[in-house]
């Protein structure tokens, strides 16, 4: 029960992430565009992700006692590695909203074939 309410948030996330891009950016002009913009996000989310991934290895390696590079400790703490999360879950959120927006971009199957017919 408490993945569908969460579900429900981050559709509305979605939505709201897609009406402020909306506002300031016109619909894509073609589905390359709408691609390219999309494929953006996901890579962003994965490099997001990748940070996640990387900071929870350096944790396991000090809960193991392994010696860890100073540097690393103010990014590796449980709370920089939940703002890491964070981001890259705000980053799938804009890819989704991207999907949505290349969905709204692309004429309906119905105009497409109304175009055919007259031979546009």
């Amino acid at each position: 029960m408490a993945m569908n309410e969460l579900r429900k948030e981050i559709e509305a996330a979605a939505q709201a992430e897609l009406n402020r891009a909306n506002a300031i950016f016109p619909l894509f002009s073609s589905p390359h565009e709408g691609y390219a913009v999309t494929l953006e996000e996901i890579e962003e989310a994965e490099e997001a992700m990748e940070n996640v991934k990387s900071s929870m290895g350096v944790m396991w390696d000090r809960v193991r006692g392994k010696s860890i590079a100073t540097f690393l400790d103010k990014e590796t703490t449980p709370v920089a590695i939940y703002r890491q999360a964070i981001d890259a879950a705000c980053e799938m959120v804009q890819a989704a909203a991207m999907l949505l927006k290349y969905e709204m971009s692309m004429p309906s199957k119905e105009t497409e074939e109304s175009m055919e017919e007259y031979g546009q």
